[in-house]
């Protein structure tokens, strides 16, 4: 955890909004001084309040102490701190639409056992927005005074829910106009916090060209992004954010000290950049980067691709976060005025190099066995490369097709201790060419495997079967093949599979070893648990989850 000692209360972080605005306004953008989450414009639970715009002498409150610094509490607190969460900016959409700034207050003791707050007042002074915009009691622990808003809190300390709601009037002329609402807290054994939100109304909306998609690039190639930005909103720019997002075999050059880079959690190669530009860019104008923001594939690339997005963010938005700077010169913006199709906030580019991916069907030996008799099963999948396989979207890149011998018949799928993250599990019992939720007492399943497989990775899958006769001597096939074939309109994920011979594996009954291509996977490890028997999956509904896998790397 980040914060030290123990809370107080169960504070939220503050709120980024995200408003939503008529006709080509592009989503209003919100800046916070914490941890962002994205708020709903839910309707007030309680009966709203009305509050004049005339301001109000706001109340004089208690003498008041130094604010708590902003970076955190102190490592010995003397008595309970507090600090107020919300957000910096918000941007207000002319629509005479509502929205909820939802401030929170957290209270940190530092595990001192210190005396609980009492007597707390909570004050939004809003008495900055006359002429600029309507306020409104929103919960019934919230009473008005003029343009000013006072709050106590449950016997929990915690801040009201959506205690105000915030509404542009209706007057044209206060497009681009900007306010200041204040927020107070004061009570016994706690210190004073206070932090403000800059109210305007209207909104910079920043959207992106569709960049062309490229095909025959070699692994390892260079490539650019020459991105081109629109403000589609109804105010220029402070600053804007363009966020890059390099899939499975793509990376971005850390070469631009405005831009920050971090390498992403789905895989050795995944990386973003985000790249901030402190430009002014009026309603309709169009600009693109100075330079294409520069990235590779990596030697394993075959299908991956970029997603790209822009929006229009306040000024005094931290730009230090999100990864390291880059090292290089700044990436400028450039008047592009008559450049760029179809802009919308996000688009995802894709490219595709000439490579090859062996993926080899694994299959099993099971011991013969009388009428009755149950084993586990495991099957799967190689990929042998060079290539990563991907697929957009997180769609299955493969899928295993498992036929099992003659007289045995599935009776469960189990999970394993630690199921792959990235697979969906759903294995499917497979009829007649068409694919229908695991059912126990069939032969033929189809089991997706997840949206990419990295170069030497396998998957496992695990069934319990049972025999429904006296087997001995049989096979069934584990056959590999790629993208959703079996679905109408998906014509499959091409693989390009230099090797397509050991495509096909056994599972064998009644040897002691297996042809080369149906060695048992040992490695699949301990630890697999019966999870669902037959009949069961009739519990959890048609479409229920059935079915979690395994990925073991290669060492």
């Amino acid at each position: 955890m980040r914060r030290k000692g123990r809370l107080w209360a169960a504070a939220a972080a503050a709120t980024a909004l995200a408003i939503s605005a008529a006709g080509p306004t592009a989503p209003a953008q919100a800046a916070t001084r914490a941890a962002p989450q994205a708020a709903t414009q839910t309707a007030p639970q309680t009966a709203p309040q009305a509050v004049t715009q005339a301001p109000a002498a706001p109340r004089t409150p208690r003498t008041p102490q130094p604010s708590p610094s902003p970076t955190g509490p102190p490592d010995d607190p003397t008595e309970v701190w507090s600090r107020i969460q919300v957000a910096a900016h918000i941007s207000l959409p002319r629509t005479e639409s509502a929205v909820s700034p939802d401030p929170r207050v957290e209270f940190i003791d530092g595990a001192k056992s210190l005396p609980k707050p009492r007597n707390l007042t909570f004050v939004i002074d809003a008495s900055g927005l006359r002429g600029i915009a309507t306020v409104k009691v929103t919960n019934k622990r919230c009473t008005a005074e003029g343009a000013v808003i006072t709050c106590g809190f449950d016997k929990y300390l915690r801040t009201p829910d959506k205690a105000f709601s915030v509404t542009a009037v209706g007057d044209a002329a206060a497009k681009g106009k900007s306010g200041t609402i204040r927020y107070t807290l004061t009570g016994d054994r706690v210190t004073e916090s206070t932090d403000t939100t800059r109210v305007t109304v209207g909104a910079p909306g920043m959207e992106v060209a569709q960049l062309p998609h490229k095909e025959g690039l070699k692994p390892g190639q260079d490539i650019g992004l020459p991105v081109v930005l629109r403000n589609t909103g109804d105010l220029r720019t402070e600053q804007i954010a363009l966020k890059v997002a390099g899939d499975a075999g793509l990376k971005l050059a850390g070469r631009h000290s405005n831009c920050r880079y971090r390498v992403g959690s789905y895989g050795d190669y995944d990386s973003e950049a985000t790249c901030y530009f402190k430009r002014a860019v009026r309603p309709g104008e169009t600009v693109a980067l100075a330079s294409p923001l520069p990235g590779s594939l990596t030697g394993d690339a075959f299908h991956t691709w970029a997603t790209y997005s822009a929006e229009a963010v306040p000024a005094e938005e931290d730009t230090s976060v999100a990864g390291d700077a880059g090292s290089g010169p700044e990436l400028g913006l450039v008047p592009a005025r008559g450049r760029g199709m179809d802009f919308a906030p996000e688009h995802v580019v894709r490219y595709a190099a000439r490579n090859t991916a062996d993926v080899r069907a694994q299959g099993d030996t099971l011991q013969p066995g009388a009428k009755g008799a149950t084993r586990e099963l495991s099957f799967g999948l190689l990929n042998a490369g060079p290539a990563l396989v991907a697929r957009p979207l997180r769609e299955p890149a493969l899928y295993v097709d498992v036929t099992l011998p003659e007289g045995v018949v599935a009776t469960s799928v189990q999970l394993d201790e630690e199921p792959d993250e990235k697979a969906g599990g759903d294995c499917f019992t497979y009829e007649n060419g068409e694919r229908k939720p695991f059912r126990a007492g069939h032969r033929r399943y189809l089991c997706p495997d997840a949206g990419w497989q990295d170069s030497g990775d396998s998957q496992s899958f695990h069934f319990e079967v049972r025999y429904e006769k006296d087997v001995e001597d049989v096979r069934g096939t584990v056959r590999v093949r790629s993208g959703d074939a079996d679905r109408p309109g998906d014509g499959g994920f091409e693989i390009n599979d230099p090797v397509p011979s050991n495509d096909k594996a056994e599972i064998v009954v009644g040897k002691a070893t297996a042809d080369a291509q149906a060695r048992p996977m040992a490695e699949a490890g301990a630890g697999v648990l019966p999870w669902i028997a037959a009949g069961a999956a009739a519990l959890l509904g048609v479409g229920a989850v059935v079915f979690a896998t395994v990925r073991r790397r290669s060492e």
